[in-house]
């Protein structure tokens, strides 16, 4: 029997498409988990809520509870000025933007203990997912930050040649490394990340998160 599919997914907009009639629900560590199938695969979802220790903590529930074969992060994105709205865009690495031990002489962005930047998402699922999607391939700048400002953006973008930025990503390549999981990240651009970015965020949230869907689940059914 194929281990499930596991998804990691912070809103509940971006839940709701994944959602039917034959999906069952449970509830471990706090963390509510969806059983379901997409394609002929079968599939577990975690709600893991925004942010880092929010996304770190319900991959690491998935990835114990229930071995996925390999984990899709997915959800909205910031595009950093180097997107359009509503383009796919797929990890090539996530790394934390908002890691910062420059103070003791280490680069920005270096996670202590794993002394590394950049998590690589699996290369094999990185191409399937971009060629079936139709989505744009860079690394993603994870933080806990929203960001709303083209400084900030500028500056992620110089320190990581990043494409897009959300709240999740770089800890969930985090988990996944530690755990020896290959996973992937897909997300799609819902805002500039610059001023305005909250009011275009909360306009295209429903329309871009079935757009979203709709792209994941083609990807998974092509397996």
């Amino acid at each position: 029997m194929k281990k499930p599919i596991g998804i990691v997914i912070a809103m509940e907009s971006e839940l709701r498409p994944y959602l039917t009639a034959k999906t069952t629900e449970i509830v471990i560590g706090g963390k509510t988990f969806f059983k379901t199938v997409i394609g002929k695969r079968d599939a577990v979802i975690v709600f893991s809520g925004i942010g880092k220790v929010n996304a770190a903590y319900a991959c690491t529930l998935l990835c114990h509870e229930f071995s996925p074969e390999f984990i899709v992060t997915t959800g909205l994105s910031g595009g950093l000025g180097r997107s359009n709205v509503l383009d796919l865009v797929v990890a090539t690495a996530t790394c934390q933007h908002d890691s910062d031990t420059t103070a003791l002489g280490d680069p920005i962005g270096l996670v202590s203990t794993v002394n590394k930047i950049y998590f690589p998402s699996d290369e094999k699922l990185t191409d399937l997912f971009c060629r079936l999607t139709g989505g744009k391939k860079g690394v993603f700048a994870c933080g806990d930050q929203f960001i709303a400002n083209k400084e900030k953006a500028r500056k992620i973008i110089d320190d990581f040649d990043a494409i897009a930025c959300d709240m999740e990503s770089g800890a969930i390549g985090q988990v996944a490394y530690l755990a020896d999981v290959p996973y992937v990240a897909v997300r799609i651009i819902s805002d500039g990340a610059g001023e305005g970015a909250s009011m275009s965020f909360s306009e295209l949230t429903e329309k871009a998160s079935v757009l979203l869907y709709d792209a994941v689940k083609k990807a998974i059914e092509a397996l």
